[in-house]
């Protein structure tokens, strides 16, 4: 009876897991979009924790704080792709396009793929809302006139247009949710079905 019990609670937290990725993910989104990023930020620190606490509570602590680790950072990358696909809609639907002038340039060399980014302003010299557009290394320079799309609002960050693609960034978005609910899901039957990861001691001489 004992043992039921507790297949039924692992299975109850698996799928709590599971359900608080997109609920966290497009939920924040939201919150950020329609109440603020202060209150999303809060929200974001709360579920972030409570998931990391059930993600050790499942698999138990030597296999979970590893594995809660790694899922925080995908957790993290589904929340920002969802986030692009927000702008993306409301740039889509909600924006304007606008003759910008680059103002100053922001360069990032490093890494696989290096790039820079621009802060730009109207035909009047008045900063873009948001408007810090991203674009290839030394793509533009201060100075140049861009065609840039822009939400008034301020809450969608600026792009340029070809760079506006509510299809790639939905999509992306719905993959890198629907691979994280999948490894948590999966997770969740291999301790159902096989126990919580045991940890093997480590003994003197064991790696030789």
């Amino acid at each position: 009876m004992a043992g039921t019990r507790t297949r039924r609670g692992t299975v109850a937290l698996a799928a709590a897991l599971v359900a608080a990725v997109p609920a966290g993910t497009f939920g924040l989104v939201a919150v950020s979009t329609y109440v603020g990023f202060g209150a999303a930020s809060l929200l974001g620190l709360v579920l972030g924790v409570g998931w990391i606490v059930g993600v050790v509570r499942l698999l138990g602590a030597a296999a979970g704080c590893w594995m809660a680790a790694f899922g925080a950072l995908l957790w993290l990358l589904a929340l920002a792709s969802v986030a692009s696909a927000r702008d993306s809609l409301i740039l889509s639907t909600a924006g304007e396009t606008v003759t910008a002038r680059v103002t100053a340039a922001h360069d990032r060399p490093q890494g696989k793929q290096p790039s820079s980014s621009y802060d730009v302003v109207d035909g009047n010299g008045v900063p873009i809302p948001n408007g810090t557009v991203a674009a290839g290394l030394h793509a533009h320079a201060v100075g140049d006139l861009l065609t840039v799309r822009y939400d008034p609002r301020g809450v969608a960050q600026a792009r340029l247009p070809e760079n506006v693609d509510l299809l790639r960034d939905g999509a992306v978005a719905l993959g890198v949710n629907a691979a994280l609910m999948a490894g948590t899901a999966g997770l969740g039957v291999a301790v159902v079905r096989n126990g919580r990861p045991r940890r093997v001691p480590w003994r003197r001489g064991s790696a030789l």
